[in-house]
């Protein structure tokens, strides 16, 4: 829960960057990110004592979604500093190497730790159990 509230701290923070800083554009999509990333962990953190995980899973759980929620902060704050064009903001427009590897290599941590940490949570959300 507390992680949920710091995201959605960090996602005010990033509102200011908007008006202040270059690539408005990049920053609202950073902003909103973390809004959205911030109601996921308070939903999830809600829902965390209704699971039916082992203690490995729940941590699991817990370091990849974390793992992910912050590499996605990490993500999008570089891709609004170096204005890196995506395929929703700028389809067609080939990004430039440099920034692309390490935000290709970014993803590459984000996307298998958030089909993780979602698929335990998924998991742990089945039926009642059936104890005799």
């Amino acid at each position: 829960m507390r992680q949920g509230f710091l995201f959605l701290f960090l996602a005010l923070v990033l509102g200011l960057a908007i008006v202040a800083l270059p690539h408005p554009s990049r920053w609202l999509a950073a902003h909103l990110t973390a809004f959205l990333t911030g109601l996921i962990l308070v939903v999830m953190a809600l829902a965390w004592n209704e699971l039916r995980l082992t203690n490995g899973q729940r941590t699991l759980a817990y370091a990849t979604g974390l793992v992910a929620a912050y590499g996605g902060l990490v993500g999008n704050t570089f891709g609004a500093i170096t204005d890196l064009p995506g395929p929703a903001s700028n389809p067609g427009v080939a990004p430039p190497m440099p920034q692309a590897a390490v935000f290709y290599a970014i993803l590459a941590i984000i996307v298998p730790s958030l089909f993780v940490s979602f698929g335990l949570v998924l998991y742990g959300m089945r039926g009642a159990t059936t104890e005799r």
